[in-house]
């Protein structure tokens, strides 16, 4: 699959195509932080980190097991509005029927970046970022957890430089955005999210998988 995209085209299309949906990411974003909160909250309760740093990972993972599904939802929102099709927040919790597939690879996605940052931290960056589609891959295209890992692995390999500094642009923005008392994230996540839903579009609506 030959394809190229530039970092600063993908975002100003991710600004415009966010036009008229900021209110669905955001919205969900503040319901899926709240049930965040409430499970890391009890998961403190439970594995008190103050008692062992080894506590505060479990959690971590733990909680992550139940997140996932739904942060897979509101990033599903940035494909479907680049298929032009319509959602609501409620749908972040449409893929809740393919919780296993979805802890699976979350599971093996965190053993693996976890061990790649634990090789002299480059390996876990570089998984971290090739990754990126996996999940999509997997509630969307029905792939299994491998395939869609070396799907989205080969796929971003071919510019992965670029997919890099896609990821800190967008991560500076987010940051700056954050300053002014949290206002201008009202603009920068929906962004975010349209940036991969676009390419995403892109790299896999067209292709046989």
């Amino acid at each position: 699959m030959d394809y190229d995209f530039s970092i600063n085209g993908v975002i100003k299309e991710g600004f415009n195509t966010s036009n008229g949906v900021k209110g669905v990411f955001i919205g969900s974003m503040v319901i899926f932080l709240i049930i965040a909160l409430l499970i890391n909250g009890m998961l403190e309760f439970v594995f008190p980190s103050s008692n062992a740093p080894i506590n505060g990972f479990v959690a971590s993972f733990i909680s992550g097991i139940f997140t996932t599904p739904i942060h897979v939802g509101i990033m599903m929102f940035g494909v479907s509005r680049a298929r032009g099709e319509e959602f609501k927040v409620t749908d972040m919790f449409n893929y809740f029927g393919m919780v296993m597939p979805i802890v699976i690879t979350y599971i093996v996605m965190s053993i693996l970046i976890y061990l790649g940052f634990l090789l002299l931290i480059i390996p876990g960056i570089y998984l971290s970022v090739s990754y990126i589609f996996a999940y999509m891959l997997v509630v969307d295209k029905g792939l299994k957890t491998w395939e869609a890992m070396e799907l989205s692995r080969k796929t971003v390999a071919k510019h992965w430089f670029k997919f890099f500094g896609l990821s800190l642009v967008i991560g500076i923005i987010i940051l700056l955005s954050a300053i002014p008392l949290g206002v201008g994230l009202i603009w920068s996540i929906p962004m975010a999210y349209m940036v991969y839903g676009l390419l995403y579009h892109r790299l896999f609506d067209d292709e046989e998988i």
